[in-house]
């Protein structure tokens, strides 16, 4: 596979899936307009359709290539599996054709004009690292700006964690798992493609790119943050993302899925000898008492206090005294 970080063809992986709303259409359209304003134009983009059931849409997708044939390329899938699997599709189609390094951009959401032009700078300046990501400014169904006080308390948390000693480095699926909570955005993460082939996205349709982030840290390499190149992330504004919409207990699943993703990214650094058994019981305290603070601040009460109670079975004194030096034990969730 071509490594040439300096001189390669980056690939932005986009997972489709619309319905018979011409919103997304126009929400796609802004999304490839913001790859070809790109100030670096060495790249490829692969779409992958999740079977959507518009038919219009897929006619739409395969009108689109012919907008420039030797850049963007669409494969339609016949199943609806999610968007990992679409996004794996995509890594492996960056995989076969020697793509050095691939850039995640939802079909509703724009890059940086200079993202690809950073992110290939900062791989070929930083030979051990797996991922480069940004932080985001949130807009609407329209493309406006969203105010802070309008955002939910997880969208916070992860912008918070921008401001306040960004996750860099080696073993940055650690920070991410017991002190940030969800870090990096998929608008705003590219990864080397060596690295997402060989930890691909899970099955699971919820939270399953921190499934593949907390992989990627554990055994792939370090993390850079940009902060120059802030991706829009679209939130429309007085109904539900479509993840949220369509998925029955999201937060039930997403705390089993970052659960899995922990446990593997734990296994996976003691293979490779970054940490050690006896670390582990520590470890998964500290997961678990992050994960209900994250979930606590989404009024998730019952499902933060069962995230608790995980954490005391291992060590009820560990865990009080983590909460005490936390200033989380008098929360009602805790209780």
């Amino acid at each position: 596979m071509n490594t040439d970080l300096k001189r390669g063809a980056a690939t932005f992986v986009i997972a489709h899936w619309r319905s018979d709303n011409l919103e997304s259409k126009r929400h796609l359209e802004e999304a490839v307009e913001g790859i070809f304003n790109q100030s670096d134009t060495n790249w490829n983009i692969v779409i992958v359709d999740d079977m959507s059931p518009c038919i219009e849409a897929r006619r739409y997708l395969e009108a689109l290539k012919k907008r420039s044939p030797k850049k963007i390329n669409v494969i339609l899938k016949e199943t609806n599996d999610g968007p990992g699997i679409c996004r794996n599709i995509g890594i492996r189609w960056a995989y076969d054709n020697g793509s050095p390094f691939i850039l995640f951009n939802d079909a509703d959401d724009i890059s940086h004009p200079k993202r690809l032009e950073t992110v290939r700078e900062l791989f070929s300046n930083h030979k051990d690292a797996a991922v480069v990501y940004s932080t985001f400014q949130v807009i609407d169904e329209n493309s406006k700006p969203v105010e802070e006080q309008h955002l939910t308390q997880s969208i916070l948390e992860i912008l918070e964690g921008h401001r306040e000693n960004p996750v860099e480095g080696d073993d940055a699926w650690i920070k991410i798992g017991i002190e940030k909570g969800y870090t990096n955005l998929t608008s705003s993460t590219a990864v080397k493609t060596d690295v997402a082939y060989n930890y691909p996205f899970p099955k699971e349709k919820v939270s399953e790119d921190q499934h593949a982030w907390l992989r990627y840290s554990a055994g792939g390499g370090s993390y850079i943050y940009a902060p120059d190149i802030p991706s829009l992330y679209r939130i429309p504004q007085g109904k539900p993302t479509v993840s949220r919409a369509r998925i029955r207990g999201y937060y039930s699943q997403k705390a089993l899925v970052d659960t899995a993703g922990f446990l593997e990214a734990m296994r996976i650094a003691m293979e490779r000898g970054k940490i050690k058994k006896e670390e582990e019981d520590d470890l998964m305290i500290r997961f678990y008492i992050k994960l209900g603070e994250t979930l606590g601040r989404e009024q998730q009460i019952e499902l933060a206090a069962e995230q608790v109670r995980k954490a005391m079975v291992i060590s009820k004194s560990k865990t009080e005294e983590i909460l005490a030096l936390k200033n989380l034990e008098s929360l009602v969730w805790v209780k």
